[in-house]
């Protein structure tokens, strides 16, 4: 004959197991409240390279090959702010693309290798060089030509390429700027609302220009040279921009409900140097 089980020991093992599925379920909703999200950062694209800050169009086609294939999945800005905001999921493995300054080789080079991987990219434009051909520096030195908003129009329609803020007139150095001033930061002197006044006016540009052509939101600014200070983000968070990037190479955790983590995000600097296999190995280790 079976002895029968006190009430009480049932009642002690529904509780336990009432305990146990909360518990899982409360670790299932914090694995999918944080998520992991390496950002990488271009700038220019050539047919070859020797620069720090130019990759090939072989070299490229390799990386993005290369992430596809290890099931990465690049993600836009929007989507990254919308699942801090709201949860909406992402993709198992999102990775952000990011390419500053805006030049001309992101849209005849780099768009056509991404729509070919169903991939996109956010390219942080600095207004007051959209549309020029080249930009003189003091050593005499040349950039490569910036594209006018008009020509990557096609692009962000697509969805392939998206059009955010690099400043409109602050990507500059002390010793070759007008101003005399490090990218977004005070002057020697200035005072608190000088300064923020000038970060407000230098927004204001920027999102005038691109009013005329961008159909997106403008959420995301990239510091220039990666400089910042408290009082600037501040600034920009109050102008509307939701997500900034700096330049230094660091892991980053998205959580559910913290907006902060979307602010001051680090970047990887993608070279030449960075095989496909290499690039692949560095975002498994955000995951």
């Amino acid at each position: 004959m079976l002895r029968q089980i006190p009430r009480w020991k049932w009642a002690l093992l529904i509780l336990v197991s009432v305990l146990f599925l909360a518990a899982a379920g409360d670790l299932l909703w914090l694995t999918r409240a944080r998520q992991p999200l390496p950002v990488l950062m271009y700038h220019h694209f050539d047919q070859t390279s020797t620069a720090s800050t130019v990759v090939s169009e072989a070299r490229f086609r390799e990386q993005i090959a290369a992430m596809r294939n290890a099931g990465y999945t690049a993600v836009t800005v929007r989507q990254v702010i919308d699942f801090v905001d709201h949860g909406a999921p992402l993709p198992d493995k999102p990775v952000l693309i990011t390419m500053d300054d805006g030049y001309t080789s992101n849209l005849d080079i780099a768009a056509p290798i991404l729509e070919e991987a169903g991939m996109c990219a956010t390219v942080f434009v600095i207004g007051a060089y959209a549309g020029l051909d080249a930009v003189v520096y003091p050593d005499g030195s040349t950039s490569p030509a910036h594209f006018a908003y008009e020509e990557a129009m096609p692009w962000v329609e697509k969805g392939v390429l998206d059009l955010q803020s690099h400043t409109y007139g602050m990507h500059e150095l002390a010793y070759f700027s007008a101003t005399g001033r490090d990218g977004v930061l005070p002057l020697e002197g200035e005072t608190p609302e000088a300064h923020q006044q000038a970060l407000r006016e230098d927004m204001e540009l920027f999102r005038r220009q691109r009013g005329e052509w961008d159909s997106t939101p403008l959420v995301a600014l990239s510091y220039p040279y990666g400089y910042w200070d408290r009082e600037a983000d501040q600034v920009m968070e109050g102008e509307g921009i939701v997500l900034t990037v700096t330049t230094s190479r660091r892991f980053n955790r998205l959580t559910v409900g913290d907006p902060d983590c979307l602010r001051i995000m680090g970047r990887l600097n993608v070279t030449e140097r960075w095989t496909g296999k290499k690039l692949v190995s560095w975002l498994n280790r955000h995951f």
